[in-house]
């Protein structure tokens, strides 16, 4: 069953809701004057600039962040993930993915639809996690012929299978439901669903921690490519990589493995996605204009080699500004009378750009045009 749900709401529907959604504040127009900017810059070199948003924050100041050019592309956070999508028994709700997809489409801004098939049981619905597994291959149909078709023609790319690596050095696949069912022949399947409900859609396989140089990250690079090689060799329509970027200055970053990395995924003609950009800055010192250089010299860090390949084709910040990252809601979680919050993101609580947006705007600005 799909919950009834507004299709098309309209611009009233859209920022209504809790808390006030007035007029944003004078201070907060000037912060919006030129949020075009970066997204410009951006698109000028043939990369698509964009971010992750949520319909938990719809208000007439978030929605501020999106408008008027600041993004050309949207991920949902959370509203096309399973967790929220079918939280009970092929019992579908819509609702939080709708408002964010006729919000884009007000606007003219493509959408990214994150994800389909998340690979680690632990993030999908107890229901979905304890389904006999002679079940989870027409799960994986009907959800994604449902999902995917509900939006053809109206999201652009998906990401079909959400980080199907596994996490050690011995094992190239994430251990879950679907791969308990079905072994590696699940990410295939899902690949091959989502193109029949949508012949159109970028189909795009999502994977983290691959910028590290720890034994964590070298393994996963290794293993990425071995499941790519798999996949193109069985032909199954892949477009493009995501490579998710949650940057964790405090461990081991090699430009020269990133860079060769990189060129691996370039030499299977692939286009690469940076998906979830942020930087963690929880190993840097409380001091905030010493936090945020370092967090701007993160940034500049990761993004000067990443951009360096012409098939780097979108950048996707986790989030535009400070107070809505997942960051800040953890650390609310775990402490709520926290004075240090993480400040990973672009632009800070008052939505003024931070030293991190420079960086990433030298970093465009430096980066060669894609064909």
């Amino acid at each position: 069953m799909i919950a009834d749900d507004p299709m098309a709401p309209t611009r009233r529907q859209i920022f209504s809701g809790v808390a006030a959604l007035a007029i944003a504040p004078s201070s907060l127009a000037v912060a919006y004057q030129y949020n075009a900017e970066l997204a410009d810059l951006a698109a000028s070199k043939g990369i698509t600039f964009g971010s992750q948003i949520a319909s938990d924050y719809f208000s007439a100041s978030y929605l501020g962040l999106y408008r008027d050019g600041a993004v050309r592309a949207v991920v949902p956070e959370m509203d096309l993930k399973a967790v929220r999508v079918i939280p009970h028994p092929y019992d579908y709700y819509f609702l939080g993915a709708d408002n964010i997809v006729n919000f884009a489409k007000m606007y003219d801004i493509a959408v990214h639809g994150h994800n389909l098939i998340w690979a680690a049981g632990r993030y999908n619905p107890k229901w979905i996690q304890e389904l006999p597994l002679d079940k989870i291959g027409s799960f994986i149909d009907q959800y994604i012929a449902t999902v995917v078709g509900r939006y053809r023609g109206r999201i652009v790319s998906w990401d079909v299978v959400n980080e199907p690596i596994g996490l050690g050095p011995d094992n190239v696949y994430q251990a879950g439901p679907f791969y308990d069912a079905l072994g590696p022949g699940y990410i295939a399947r899902s690949f091959q669903v989502a193109r029949a409900a949508d012949p159109a859609a970028i189909l795009v396989l999502n994977e983290g921690y691959t910028e590290r140089d720890d034994p964590i990250g070298v393994a996963r690079r290794q293993h990425l490519l071995t499941v790519l090689d798999t996949l193109l060799g069985a032909k199954v329509p892949i477009h493009a990589v995501g490579l998710q970027g949650h940057v964790q200055p405090q461990l081991l970053f090699s430009p020269s493995a990133f860079d060769r990395f990189l060129t691996e995924i370039e030499r299977r003609n692939l286009d690469i996605y940076i998906s979830e950009l942020d930087v963690d800055d929880s190993s840097f010192p409380d001091n905030i204009s010493q936090r945020d250089d370092l967090v701007a010299h993160a940034y500049y860090r990761f993004l000067s080699i990443a951009l360096k390949h012409p098939r780097v084709k979108r950048v996707m910040t986790w989030g535009m500004a400070d107070p809505y990252s997942f960051y800040v809601a953890i650390a609310k979680q775990q402490n709520p009378d926290a004075t240090r919050l993480p400040r990973p993101l672009l632009l800070d609580d008052n939505f003024q750009r931070k030293p991190a947006w420079y960086a990433v705007e030298r970093a465009f600005s430096e980066a060669p045009v894609r064909d």
